[in-house]
């Protein structure tokens, strides 16, 4: 989003939101006697949960509001108001706010639609709203937002009908959401669950405060264990960096659920609030380099935040060891822990003989151990089983499934309790056809459970990715020469450069080109084909052609000199009958590069995130099978390694199907290399490596072809 009317904070810069979320005293500003009603409900809210500080009713009409003395405007209050809730029609909201400002209330919740959601009129007032709010940095909560509140500090300025439900309780969840109603939808969940609420935050249209700014002071209160969100889209990718690294910093674990993950629904997303759906590939890529536990559906963000909020250990790698009485179900589970990024622990032979001593003679001690039904009498045998499998160091989470009916449930919860607290290795326990209150008492232990096993095992997925998540902020290795270069062509008006360019700055990276250059007659392409060495390749050199095969414009494997400037005349010819409005600055003459593997390579800079890295199945392949994988500049050895592994051609590049091992170091490294590049050349808009020739380990490679655009 950027205008005249933003705020002048450098990218990524947090808001301090202490007198919007824990303020002293409150304003309700178009109060009303009607507690159903939307200026009636916060106060009655503030007073139902025994708001600890003033409270202030606005509104000139009534001398009392549901019991407290009523003020005509904020300028009338004799006391310091640290926020203020606004209820009053948008055509007035501006007019609240400078009054607001005047008063010293450093802080607004705008409950008022009619803004940037309502088209051109209301971006219009929404503009004007920033604006007056960014002169004296008063912070705004929406407009269009169904409020906030902080439940440990007891203060409600939420107007969520679910909220006037009996017994809604406060407690370690932070939640925070681009949309009011799902808000609503989570207090109620949270409630059904019996889970506490620390926070119930909504934003909105954001013309202030954002999203980021509530995950990242939500994440910092110690009494939150876990911070939750709906996310349609953000502005700006570094402010999100930012607030995951105050999430990191305090450990406290982050669960989106984001939308907008097609071009229908993105729209859809846009018009709902006027906020930005990226691409959701590379929210995807951000929320794995920067530690967000992504949720793909409603059940499943309950299920982690349930999860999270029970305070259990993280695991420490993904090495699993399944017990279970259903060797059925212990083989499906083996199945799915290679999908979820985790694998079958191999027990130590002092864990199996142990489990083996305590099992009938008919189950088994390999992993997955099948206790089989053992589990109807005896649980003492259970939590030894458990208690071995603790204590290898092979295993680095433990999860046990149970699909009987036990005799004597409340031994069996002991004995699981009693075996967790061993060593700090998570459990997870699936509990099917069993007593419906069993599962609560493990959840009380810190254990969590679930009916279904696959859920319980994408629990313990979301546990190891926590505990995996790397730190971020290397160093960047900056190429002078080549971010000189390119700012100096960007300063020349230049928007797309040449191959010839392109592979100058390429290798200015260190990055290996083919040989070869651009020549303006057939002569010259005939003496540089003799100098390099036939066959060659043909390429035309125009910065109005994109795609150069499309035109003609590019021959492979020409034998002869005679044919080289042959081809010459043909190609211009042809090339100018198909686009005659492009200019042709002349032919490239490269070499022809032996066969190898064919990668595509680039930068593209999103508007969201700023510049993302991509790998991917290179030549014509690319279009056609859609290998790729992106990654978040910067990228660290380890990001290039992990896009590397999600290739669906790795096979091949790992020397399978008869095919060489590639030099996947090599390819590591170039990724780091262009990565850097792109963060500190800001004049870079897109690099395409197409195709990055791939040779067997060792050897190298080699950009075959390469475009750089500019920024505008």
């Amino acid at each position: 989003m950027a205008d005249e009317t933003r705020e002048k904070l450098v990218p990524g810069t947090l808001r301090d939101l202490t007198p919007l979320l824990s303020p002293r005293s409150i304003a309700v500003v178009g109060a009303t006697p009607d507690p159903y009603r939307v200026g009636g409900r916060p106060l009655s809210f503030l007073k139902r949960f025994e708001f600890p500080g003033p409270i202030y009713p606005i509104n000139p009409k009534y001398e009392e509001v549901q019991g407290i003395k009523c003020y005509s405007s904020v300028l009338d209050i004799p006391q310091q108001v640290d926020m203020a809730v606004v209820a009053v029609p948008a055509a007035r909201v501006l007019d609240v706010l400078r009054e607001c400002q005047s008063a010293g209330i450093p802080s607004l919740t705008v409950y008022t639609s009619g803004f940037s959601e309502m088209g051109a009129e209301g971006r219009k007032l929404e503009k004007e709203l920033k604006t007056v709010a960014f002169e004296k940095g008063t912070l705004i909560c929406g407009p269009n937002c169904q409020g906030v509140a902080n439940l440990n500090d007891r203060m409600v300025a939420n107007f969520s009908s679910t909220l006037l439900r009996d017994n809604i309780s406060a407690g370690s969840i932070g939640f925070v959401g681009q949309s009011g109603l799902f808000t609503g939808i989570v207090a109620a969940e949270c409630h059904r669950r019996g889970l506490g609420l620390g926070y119930l935050n909504s934003t909105g249209n954001e013309s202030v405060v954002d999203f980021c700014d509530m995950i990242a002071h939500m994440s910092a209160d110690p009494r939150i264990k876990v911070v939750a969100g709906y996310m349609e889209g953000i502005r700006d990718g570094a402010k999100l960096k930012t607030a995951l690294r105050v999430a990191r910093k305090h450990n406290t674990p982050v669960v989106l659920l984001k939308v907008g993950r097609n071009e229908q629904s993105a729209k859809a997303a846009a018009s709902h609030t006027g906020s930005l759906a990226g691409s959701y590939e590379i929210y995807q890529a951000a929320f794995r380099q920067w530690g967000v536990v992504e949720a793909n559906d409603i059940s499943e963000l309950f299920d982690l935040i349930e999860l999270f909020s029970s305070s259990p250990c993280l695991s420490k790698g993904e090495r699993v060891g399944i017990l279970t009485n259903s060797g059925g179900v212990g083989v499906f589970c083996a199945d799915q822990l290679g999908s979820l990024g985790l694998r079958l622990a191999s027990l130590e032979d002092t864990t199996k003989a142990g489990i083996a001593s305590k099992l009938p003679a008919f189950g088994s001690a390999e992993n997955p151990v099948d206790f089989t039904l053992q589990a109807l009498t005896d649980a003492r045998a259970i939590g030894s089983h458990l208690s071995y499998m603790i204590r290898d160091e092979n295993v680095d989470a433990v999860f046990l499934f149970l699909g009987v009916q036990m005799l004597n449930l409340r031994e069996l919860v002991r004995e699981v309790v009693g075996a967790n607290k061993i060593n700090e290795k998570p459990i997870v326990v699936s509990w099917m056809l069993g007593d419906a209150s069993v599962p609560p008492e493990f959840w009380k232990a810190g254990i969590p459970c679930f009916e279904d096993p696959l859920r319980g095992l994408k629990a313990l997925k979301a546990l190891k990715f926590v505990s995996g998540t790397l730190e971020y902020g290397k160093p960047l290795k900056v190429v002078q020469s080549a971010v000189q270069m390119l700012d100096d062509l960007a300063g020349k008006g230049h928007c797309q450069l040449g191959e010839q360019q392109s592979r100058e700055i390429l290798k200015l990276l260190g990055i290996p080109v083919a040989r070869g250059e651009v020549v303006e007659n057939s002569a010259s392409a005939r003496a540089v084909a003799e100098k390099i060495g036939l066959p060659v390749v043909m390429k035309v050199e125009s910065n109005d052609i994109g795609h150069k095969t499309d035109v003609d414009g590019v021959r492979l494997d020409v034998k002869t000199l005679a044919e080289v400037e042959l081809e010459y005349d043909a190609m211009v010819s042809t090339v100018k009958q198909r686009v005659p409005e492009a200019l042709i600055e002349g032919i490239g003459v490269y070499e022809m590069l032996p066969k190898a593997v064919e990668l595509i390579a680039g930068i593209k800079r999103d508007p969201v995130f700023g510049p993302v890295v991509l790998l991917g199945t290179g030549g014509v392949m690319v279009e056609i099978f859609k290998d790729a994988v992106v990654r978040v500049a910067p990228i660290s050895d380890e990001d290039a390694w992990g896009m590397i592994s999600e290739l669906k051609s790795l096979p091949l590049l790992k020397g399978e199907r008869g095919y060489d091992r590639a030099d996947l170091a090599a390819v590591a490294a170039l990724l780091v290399s262009i990565s850097d590049f792109a963060q500190t050349a800001g004049s870079l808009n897109e690099l395409d490596i197409n195709p990055l020739m791939v040779y067997r380990e060792g050897q190298g490679v080699c950009a075959a072809d390469a475009l750089l655009s500019l920024k505008n």
